[in-house]
């Protein structure tokens, strides 16, 4: 759990380093309580080794997913509170490719069409389907 929890201390670093929306809804949780809702990129129903790859090859967008993920964990099962999740995080993956890439550099605008491509799968109906089993798991174990 330390080496967990050490991920989360330097995701939260990054994070504020870039200056992400979320980092006061970051604050209410302990790294602990992050690092139970932080599974990586990638779903939760791809198995842990292709979550732990993805997230290896996507890392720049990792501060970004640890939001999301919250968000995720804490689900209302509503539709406002799952468009706002993603386009959270769609942002936020922005400034982070901002932060890594300067504006002349094409690696900026590869890491925003990744960006784009994260936020179709995150708003798409498995997304969905994924907030509203979130939101449903919590009620039922408050």
């Amino acid at each position: 759990m330390e080496k967990r929890t050490s991920e989360i201390a330097e995701l939260k670093q990054l994070a504020g380093a870039a200056g992400l929306d979320g980092l006061d809804f970051l604050a209410a949780y302990t790294d602990g309580q992050l690092a139970e809702a932080y599974n990586g990129i990638g779903p939760d129903f791809l198995p842990a080794d292709v979550r732990k790859k993805l997230s290896l090859y996507l890392d720049l967008f990792a501060p970004a997913a640890l939001i999301h993920d919250l968000r995720y964990t804490v689900s209302d099962g509503t539709r406002s509170g799952f468009n706002f999740a993603n386009f959270e995080f769609r942002g936020n993956c922005y400034l982070l490719a901002e932060k890594r890439y300067g504006v002349l550099n094409w690696r900026r605008y590869r890491a925003y069409f990744v960006a784009e491509t994260l936020f179709a799968a995150v708003a798409s109906q498995a997304g969905w389907i994924a907030w509203t089993e979130a939101h449903r798991r919590r009620s039922t174990n408050p």
